[in-house]
Formats: C-alpha cells, structure tokens, sequence
C-alpha cells in the first residue's frame, strides 16, 4: 500500500505539471510560429536532437547508478547511498565538460545541415543561439545527482512541484517577451535563466530533506563499483541505439527528407511542420513518461524484496495496463490527430497539415515503440542492462541505414518507416525473450501472445472509431464530438474482449481493495 501511495503521489503531481507544460507549451509553440515562422520551430527541433544525440556523453551513468541505490535505500544503509550520490556527483561534473567540448566542436558542422539561404532566411545568427542551446544544456547536470537521489528515494514529487513552478515563470516570460519583441534571442536567454533557477531549488530541496546524504563519503566497495562500471558499459550502448533512433529523423529530414515528396517545401519548414505534430505525441509521451518514473523506483525496491514469481505477477498486471492505455493514445491520436491541426492553424495561422498516410505512420512508431515502456521498466530495474547490450547497436544501424535509402525515395514518410523497421526488427522481440529467459525463467510466448492480442484489438477499436469519425464534419464543436467518441467507444470495446480474462480480474480485484480499506 506504501508503494501505490508513492505512486499516486507522483503520478498526481507529475499530472498536474504535465496539464500546466502542455497547455503553456503549445500557446508558446502558437506565439513563436505566429509572430517568428515555422523555421523557428525547426531549428528548436534540430538542436534537440543534437543535443540528444551529445548526451550520449552521459554514458548511462545516472540509470546505473540509481539501479545500485534502491537496495541499500531499501535496507537505510546511508553510508552506501552517500557514496554512490557523491561519485555520481564528480561523475556528472566530467560528463558537463565533456558535452561541453564536443558541443562546441560541433558548430562548424552546423553549416552542413542549414545550408547558407536558409541561415540567411533566418533573423539570427544560428551559431550563437546553438552554444546558448548547448550552455544550457550543459548547467542542467550541476543538479542531476540531486534529482536521481529524490528519483531514488521515491519523492519525484518534490523535483515535480519545482519543474512546474520554473516551467510556468519561464514559459510565460517567454510567450510575453516574444510577443513584445518578436526576438528570439530573448526566447533562448529566458530559457537558460529557468534552468539556473531550478538547479538552485532542485539541490537546496534535496540537501534539506536529504542531509545525512551530504558530506565526505566513505570509499566504493570494489563489487559495487564492478557491476556499476558493467551496467554502464550496457547502458552505454542502449543511449546509442536510443539516440539513433529517436534523434536523427529532424537531421534525416533536413538533409533527406525534402528531397522527394515533399520537395516544394524548404526543408527548415517540413521539419517545422513535422515538429508540429510531433508536439502532440510527445504530450502522450509525456503522460506515459511520469507513470514510469513514478512506478520505477517502486518497481525497483519491489524487484529487490520479493520472490520472481510475485515479480512476474506485478509484471503482467502492469503490462494489461500500458498495452491498454497505449492502445487508446493511438486510437485518439489518429481519430483526432488531423482535426485538431485544423483548429490550431486557425489561431497560430501558419501550420500546414501532413498527409494522413503520414499521420498513420507516427501513429504506428508511437504504437510499437511505446508498447515496450513496461517490459523495459521491469528489465532494467531488474539490472539486465548487460544482457541484450548489442540490441541497440543493430537498431541504430538498421534504422540509420533503412530512414537514408527511404528518405531519398519517399522523402519524410522514408524516415518515419525507417524508424518502425528497426523496432521491428531488434527490440520488439529482444527485450521480451532477455527479461523472460534471464530473469523469470519462463517462455516468451506468453508474451507475444498478450501482445498480438492487444494489436489485433487495437486495430479492430481503431478502424471503428477512425470510420465514424470521418463522418463528422470538422469544427470545435464537432472536434468535442470525436473526442467524446474516441473517450468511450474504444474502451468499450477493450472492456467487451478483455473483461473475462486473469490480468483484467487481478486488477479490478486490486482496485476493488484499495477503495475498500480507504
């Protein structure tokens, strides 16, 4: 029960801040296409995969070293956890000066990617702005041993409430001051005063509830450090794979992606385009971002104290649920996704709209690369970063290879199946089989027969509520009227073939008992 509080907790504040970021972050998306254009919106989407790409860096220190907390947490061994927060501490200060060299090392490469008419196109100098991109990027690591020891500790909550008090004075700085000025180099100086100022509260937060964790620490046992440095090793190569992947379309796309279908846009302004909708998924992503990080370090502790066939339990359970919620997420995005674009073009005034065979394709990238959330929860928290360690290295080459050759036949939907073939080809099946095999010790059929069963659903939901909604016409008032249908009927319709099955009763039993000894 301690461990749902926990939950609850943070999924309830992390909500909350999640409601508050998605509301202020697409009026200030709104203001800087309206009153700074599209490419403005590019070039944010390209220093971010840049910087994803730099924070390779990072190495996956920060995961294993919060993986070793939880048992000495678990167990109150202080000593351990000052220890491990105090190396992770000198860790992040090499990591910042690392990325930091690098990044700027990087600038000159940046007229490789823009070319020279449309760095002329743009009212700023794109060099200066990318190193105040990458200063910022790098002032963020002075906190992050604070915020892994609140991450560890279970008080996400705290980092939460501090996020959404920053997040709400720099966001709103920002929409005011670009309206006023329309200058973005105010935009990006507002941005890096929200950082320093929460890296401030971040750390003076931790140090008080926190204190016995500050001061001198005692050495790192030589067992611990040799299952840090393996697990870093693994985790190493899972940031690559994940970079690859999931940082290189915007430089795919610039480069690529506006050599063939799409080539009477200005690549700058397909990925403005691109970068449109890919707020809207990164809003679901959001949400399904802070239940993880909620039920992580509860996963984690869990993992540590009980038997694996309780684990296995908790596991399935867990599993019903995201395939279930991530099932939903596409039927809505989708169903609403082209409605929507409409209604915001018309208070931002300068989107365009993507084809729906492009819409499909998001759609079926987010499907397939979110429904392995909770098998990936439970594989690292149980440490098997190790055991499928070359995963990754086979996804970044197939998607880099694959999202090149189709960008250059099919322009920006090339990238987008690019990225679906590589999750289809390594880790839709490796993670399942490396945490059945290595860690319950049961066949992986199990899951792929709940995963093909959930797909099959999905589709049968989706196509029924997508065909009814292309019959109403578009409009505010009947965009409420999709949303209302995309609500109920797909959740009738997972309830009408699932409701008979172990993991629907377990969960409703859980529920059932939860409110009773409220």
């Amino acid at each position: 029960m301690g461990r749902i509080q926990n939950v609850k907790n943070i999924t309830t504040f992390g909500l909350i801040k999640y409601i508050l970021q998605l509301i202020l972050k697409f009026i200030l998306q709104s203001v800087i296409i309206r009153f700074l254009g599209s490419e403005y919106v590019g070039v944010n989407g390209l220093f971010n995969s840049i910087f994803s790409l730099l924070n390779l860096a990072e190495l996956g220190i920060g995961s294993a070293i919060v993986f070793s907390m939880y048992k000495p947490i678990s167990e109150n061994d202080v000593e351990k956890v000052k220890t491990l927060n105090n190396l992770y501490k000198k860790l992040y200060l090499y990591i910042a000066l690392i990325i930091g060299s690098v990044g700027v090392l990087v600038t000159p490469f940046l007229s490789y990617i823009i070319s020279e008419e449309e760095r002329s196109g743009l009212n700023i100098n794109i060099y200066i702005v990318y190193l105040l991109f990458l200063f910022n990027m790098v002032i963020s690591y002075l906190s992050a041993h604070k915020r892994s020891l609140l991450f560890a500790y279970q008080r996400n909550d705290v980092e939460i409430k501090i996020k959404s008090i920053t997040l709400i004075l720099t966001t709103l700085t920002q929409i005011l001051l670009i309206y006023f000025t329309r200058n973005y180099y105010v935009y990006v100086a507002v941005m890096i005063v929200g950082t320093i100022l929460d890296c401030i509260i971040v750390q003076t937060s931790a140090n008080k509830l926190y204190p016995q964790i500050n001061g001198p620490a005692e050495k790192l046992d030589v067992t611990t450090k040799k299952q840090i440095v393996k697990n870093v090793r693994a985790m190493f190569l899972h940031k690559i794979g994940s970079a690859i992947v999931t940082s290189t379309d915007s430089i795919l796309i610039l480069t690529y992606g506006a050599l063939a279908s799409f080539s009477s846009y200005e690549p700058l302004k397909l990925l403005g385009y691109y970068s449109n909708y890919l707020l809207i998924i990164e809003s679901i992503v959001m949400i399904l971002s802070l239940i993880v990080n909620g039920l992580k370090a509860s996963v984690g502790s869990y993992i540590a104290e009980k038997s694996k066939e309780e684990v296995y339990h908790y596991y399935n359970m867990l599993n019903f649920v995201f395939s279930w919620i991530v099932g939903f997420c596409a039927i809505c995005l989708m169903c609403l996704f082209q409605p929507f674009m409409t209604i915001w073009n018309s208070f931002a005034d300068n989107i365009t709209l993507l084809p729906n065979y492009v819409v499909l394709l998001m759609v079926l990238s987010f499907y397939f690369t979110k429904m392995r959330l909770n098998t990936n929860m439970f594989k690292d928290c149980a440490g098997l970063m190790w055991n499928d360690r070359w995963k990754p290295i086979v996804e970044s080459v197939v998607n880099l290879i694959a999202s090149i050759l189709l960008a250059l036949w099919i322009g920006l939907p090339g990238v987008i199946i690019g990225t679906i073939i590589s999750t289809l080809i390594a880790p839709l099946w490796v993670e399942p089989l490396v945490l059945y095999k290595d860690f319950f010790k049961k066949p992986v059929k199990y899951y792929f027969l709940r995963y093909a069963m959930f797909f099959l659903i999905t589709i049968f939901a989706g196509g029924i509520c997508y065909y009814i909604c292309s019959l109403i016409p578009m409009g505010i008032g009947w965009f409420i009227l999709k949303c209302f249908i995309c609500a109920i009927l797909p959740n009738l319709i997972f309830l009408l073939f699932l409701f008979k099955t172990k993991d629907f009763k377990d969960i409703f039993n859980l529920s059932k008992k939860i409110i009773l000894k409220k």
